[in-house]
């Protein structure tokens, strides 16, 4: 087949979606062309190593090893379009008309139900050509008619089975396809017989070693990588802290993601949290580390992110709904507990391995369909019952881990080859 994919490129998020699922699509022998948001082409190399201050010669290897990439060699910019989701990139793409003797004869789209609306409203028709899928996280009930309007013609392949559900609840039908994202093989427990290595050559072999060397030892570390973004509702998770940090000096609470973002300024909620002080260059607490190693482009490897989730002794998201809830799954891959909401697909991605905290009540979006709201002293409980109880936190990891293992890329890829294949 002739896979035209459009899908976030980042390293992170729906980009780590699309890039496992296009890696093994092209090495089933499919060809792959791809419009690529949060994707710079050629410039983003060169603007990376310009900002690091690297030579000439170090340069030209980024730019030899964006043109050996199988799935970024097969990429166009979003932004060559006009805009930085390629919206008037996609009607040219699927008529052929941006790459060199190649049409799609299936279009592939990963995106919420209202970009992939966005999209399709100004692509003059073109997607009514070919059979198109959209891939797509439902993070919520009671679904508008209204998203009929897109599924009427474009096939819907929902990532968890709440998905599926809300989906088939919207259009009638009870046919609608689930196929659960898969977890990398780079988030693994470390163990003496899996061990993980530092960028520094160290050699870890369990979660002691893990906290050493990110210097988190005699804590016990509360870990979130979830992007500061509305949904993921970080004043409720610094609302559930505040008793937490004042009971128990021994928490260290890690945040990894870009500490200003759609969500606010994560600053604010610190600067109110008991504890808190001004350091010249902004409030810090003495409980609470932000990595800032994390941006909506790279963020830090596979292999770094796997040392955290380890190093950690819970992972706390009460997000307002997930459509996968990627990190919660990774974070269980790595034996970590994980606290979060009793919600959409966040349930199904941890499966017996945390707590799942009711919400208190569920509200209407903006975006045609209802969220939860989590319940803040009852996200506190739960936190309270993990910190001090770690015979739970090695059963719910273990339990975790094991469940985890249905998440499998591979699987994934040849599910979505098949869906296509019948079209």
């Amino acid at each position: 087949m002739n896979i035209g994919l459009i899908s976030d490129l980042a390293d992170t998020g729906f980009g780590r979606v699309g890039r496992e699922l296009a890696k093994r699509w092209i090495e089933a022998g499919h060809e792959v062309r791809i419009i690529g948001i949060n994707f710079e082409g050629c410039v983003g190399p060169v603007r990376q190593a310009l900002e690091a201050n690297k030579t000439a010669d170090e340069v030209a290897d980024a730019l030899r090893a964006l043109d050996n990439d199988p799935v970024l060699s097969r990429a166009i910019p979003a932004a060559a379009g006009g805009d930085g989701m390629g919206f008037g990139l996609t009607a040219p793409f699927i008529r052929g008309q941006v790459t060199t003797d190649w049409k799609p004869d299936r279009l592939f789209l990963i995106a919420d139900p209202q970009a992939a609306i966005q999209r399709f409203m100004l692509d003059e028709g073109a997607a009514r050509t070919l059979p198109a899928f959209n891939y797509v996280p439902i993070e919520g009930t009671r679904l508008s008619p209204f998203w009929r309007q897109l599924w009427g013609h474009v096939q819907p392949i929902a990532m968890s089975d709440f998905g599926g559900r809300e989906i088939g609840a919207c259009l009638g039908r009870d046919d609608v396809p689930v196929v659960p994202h898969g977890i990398s093989p780079d988030f693994y427990r470390i163990t003496p017989e899996h061990p993980a290595t530092t960028s520094d050559g160290t050699v870890l072999r369990s979660k002691a070693d893990a906290r050493k060397a990110l210097g988190w030892e005699g804590k016990t570390v509360i870990f979130r990588a979830d992007r500061n973004v509305p949904r993921k509702d970080y004043p409720a998770f610094f609302a559930a802290l505040r008793p937490i940090l004042s009971a128990h000096p021994e928490v260290l609470v890690v945040i990894h993601c870009a500490p200003v973002d759609e969500g606010g300024a994560m600053a604010e909620w610190l600067a109110d949290m008991p504890g808190s002080f001004d350091a010249g260059k902004g409030y810090q607490h003495s409980q609470v580390l932000l990595t800032k190693a994390h941006d909506t482009y790279r963020g830090v490897t596979d292999a770094q992110l796997n040392i955290m989730y380890n190093a950690a002794d819970i992972y706390a998201s009460p997000s307002w709904a997930e459509g996968f809830g990627l990190t919660l799954a990774e974070a269980a891959r790595c034996g970590t507990p994980v606290v979060t909401t009793d919600f959409a697909a966040g349930p199904e991605a941890i499966g017996p391995g945390g707590i799942c905290v009711p919400p208190a009540h569920i509200y209407p979006n903006l975006h045609g369909h209802s969220w939860s709201v989590v319940d803040v002293d009852a996200f506190t409980a739960a936190l309270e019952t993990l910190i001090t109880d770690p015979a739970l936190r090695e059963r719910l990891g273990a339990a975790g881990e094991a469940y985890s293992a249905r998440f499998d890329w591979d699987t994934c890829a040849s599910r979505m080859l098949e869906i296509m294949e019948a079209a």
